[in-house]
């Protein structure tokens, strides 16, 4: 499992518009856009990820073991935001 806390913006932008499966599913959520946060923290820079969740489904606010073959595992808390065109849209949140 990768270390969450080494992640960072870069590992992601490269990846939008990639599925990211979701362990033990046959489902897997699409990723839609990384942004950057801007925080006072000396951590590192914050980011937020914006992933749509499979066809039809709507799945609840938890955590969520997904797996990308650059990344591998990850276990990720996504939390539901507005839907758009119909298609349930969830958000993590790292800093």
């Amino acid at each position: 499992m990768f270390d969450l806390s080494q992640l960072n913006p870069e590992h992601f932008e490269s990846l939008v518009g990639s599925e990211l499966p979701i362990v033990d599913s046959h489902h897997a959520f699409t990723l839609k856009a990384v942004a950057r946060l801007k925080s006072p923290s000396p951590r590192g820079e914050p980011f937020a990820l914006t992933l749509a969740a499979p066809a039809a489904t709507r799945g609840t606010q938890g955590l969520y073991r997904l797996q990308h073959p650059q990344l591998g595992t990850l276990e990720v808390f996504l939390v539901p935001i507005a839907p758009v065109d119909g298609q349930a849209l969830f958000e993590a949140v790292f800093n």
